[in-house]
């Protein structure tokens, strides 16, 4: 092992075990109290309080018509913003190797290859994710199952809110050829696995048959089961589940709608469609967002570029659309996603709903996560401010009733703000520490003399979303 690496490896199995020595079991009566309350599927509501008991939502209004048990375990979040965890409808977040070699593998699972102790699922409580539905990569033809899971818990059993979720499609050309190449694999996948659906069916009607005949005993039955390999594309053809399919531009959308004919799919678009906003009307259903929802064109003739947003085209077009969250960069940032959506003229609510409401729908789980509600689960974040703003930060995550989640406990933050601070009192040189020396000499002094010794309020940490960029008006990062 490089031993360059070595401290990396033993800090990311520290902060691991730190998250998950966290409180194991959920509060059986838990009362959030905050200034503000954005429950998303109604209004907001200002000094309210969420009351959770044995997990689920119990009550939401204001605190001075709620009562609070006497034994509930009350959070104070008095001048903060208190609302539903994010739901992140499409990621390949905290899976190894997310992209098989071979591209035809319908019997797999992301469950063999998500790893609980991934960063990814740290960086998602600290930016205030509750659920995520994890994907395969792109680059594949039938690439087997996705799950949605809580990013909490030690093994990939506790992480799980529902398994076995959709069968992931793609039309990006990832095996070499190109767009038309891709589609013709597709086609001839999905055209195997009918074949090998009726030869089934051939050979079980000619046993009925027989057995109707005679030529077989009546107490004999049919034994022969679906190719365990082949099961989940059955089920995709059948209709039995539903398939994923991630469509790079507006080059593949034909194909898209004419497979959407076929099989119940929902659409992952990529950035490049603003050329088939119309086709993309016609599915008439919501569709999945990219991370990437701007992006630049030049144009041929002025050689100027213009600057679109995918999830306004939609908008502008009456298309409801699910946000989500890049592995790294800007896009990883729920607030990044929403300024974006709302610097180009998108409604502020509608926008919370593409990260919340909408793909909780898209999941089917929309009567458990993605708002505020009596009977939901009590997934909720603490925000010290405005969600939209970069200032804002997640104080306090809890999913279930259970907190999985304090910023000022968080091992991954106090080490590198340890780290910076150590940096910036060695660049200091000896002088400050001089005057270090002087200031503990007077406070020895003073609590000698059993004086108060004065009280100095601690510098502000910089934030932890790793620096991210501000954005200046032409969406361009600004340093």
């Amino acid at each position: 092992m490089n031993s360059m690496s070595l401290p990396a490896s033993l800090l990311r199995c520290a902060v691991a075990a730190a998250l998950a020595a966290l409180p194991a079991v959920a509060q059986d009566l838990l009362a959030v109290k905050a200034s503000r309350i954005v429950p998303v599927s109604g209004p907001v509501v200002d000094d309210g309080v969420v009351l959770i008991q044995n997990g689920r939502i119990t009550k939401v209004g204001k605190q001075s018509e709620v009562e609070i048990p006497w034994a509930a375990k009350v959070i104070d979040a008095t001048g903060k913003t208190v609302m539903p965890t994010w739901v992140v409808a499409h990621s390949q977040g905290g899976v190894r190797n997310f992209n098989e070699n071979m591209q035809n593998v319908p019997w797999l699972t992301v469950a063999d290859a998500i790893d609980p102790a991934a960063v990814y699922f740290e960086d998602c409580l600290r930016n205030g994710v509750g659920a995520v539905h994890v994907m395969p990569g792109n680059q594949t033809l039938l690439a087997g199952q996705g799950m949605v899971v809580r990013p909490f818990g030690r093994t990939v059993e506790d992480m799980t809110i529902a398994a076995n979720t959709g069968m992931k499609m793609s039309l990006a050309s990832g095996g070499g050829g190109g767009r038309l190449q891709q589609i013709r694999r597709l086609r001839r996948a999905i055209a195997d696995v009918r074949e090998y659906l009726a030869d089934f069916d051939r050979r079980k009607g000619e046993f009925e048959k027989e057995q109707a005949a005679g030529a077989i005993p009546a107490d004999k039955k049919w034994t022969e089961e679906i190719d365990r390999t082949k099961k989940g594309a059955v089920d995709l053809v059948q209709k039995k589940q539903k398939g994923w399919l991630y469509v790079p531009s507006f080059a593949e959308m034909d194909e898209a709608l004419r497979l959407a004919q076929d099989l119940d799919l929902q659409i992952v678009l990529g950035s490049n469609i603003d050329e088939a906003v119309g086709l993309v009307k016609k599915l008439g259903k919501p569709v999945v967002l990219d991370d990437a929802i701007e992006y630049f064109e030049t144009d041929e003739e002025t050689q100027k570029e213009k600057r679109f947003c995918t999830a306004k085209l939609l908008a502008d077009a009456g298309v409801p659309f699910a946000l989500t969250l890049g592995l790294g960069g800007p896009t990883s940032y729920p607030w990044w996603q929403l300024g974006a959506c709302v610097r180009n003229g998108i409604a502020r609510d509608k926008a919370i709903e593409a990260l919340t409401m909408v793909p909780a729908q898209l999941l089917g789980l929309g009567d458990q996560i993605g708002s505020l509600g009596e009977g939901k689960l009590g997934n909720l974040q603490i925000l010290t401010g405005d969600p939209l703003q970069a200032t804002t930060w997640v104080e306090t995550v809890v999913l279930e009733g259970q907190v999985v989640y304090e910023r000022s406990k968080d091992p991954r933050l106090q080490y590198l703000f340890e780290a910076e601070k150590a940096k910036a009192s060695k660049a200091a040189g000896p002088e400050n520490k001089d005057t270090e020396k002087k200031e503990t000499d007077k406070k020895d002094g003073d609590k000698k003399d059993g004086a108060e010794p004065a009280k100095t309020e601690p510098a502000k940490a910089e934030g932890s979303k790793q620096d991210a960029p501000k954005s200046g008006g032409d969406g361009r990062e600004v340093r």
